[in-house]
């Protein structure tokens, strides 16, 4: 009797945090905090990285993260990083003694 084949999960390293984590959009009441047409969790660093400022099962995310376009289409890809809030004020608190590191270059 041939046994039946389960079908695979993705996991968490091959799906982008992008990917997974729905935009939430403002409510009725709410007003967007940007111009129309951007979202206004999504900052960009250049033509293709962008910082982005998501929630995901309950828990608040900074992502940095590449983007490729497809037709016409930006989309995440796999390289990039999501950090908690502690990871995140961890960075800007070292962002001083970084800077001063920079400089010696």
């Amino acid at each position: 009797m041939p046994k039946t084949k389960k079908q695979e999960s993705s996991t968490d390293s091959d799906t982008s945090f992008e990917d997974r984590t729905p935009a939430k959009k403002p409510k009725s009441t709410e007003k967007a905090a940007s111009t129309p047409g951007k979202d206004p969790n999504v900052f960009e660093l250049d033509k293709n990285r962008k910082i982005t400022v998501n929630e995901f099962k309950g828990k608040v995310y900074v992502g940095i993260r590449e983007y490729y376009n497809k037709d016409g289409q930006d989309l995440p890809s796999k390289k990039g990083i999501s950090l908690t809030v502690p990871q995140w004020k961890t960075l800007l608190e070292h962002a001083d003694a970084i800077n001063e590191q920079i400089k010696k270059f």
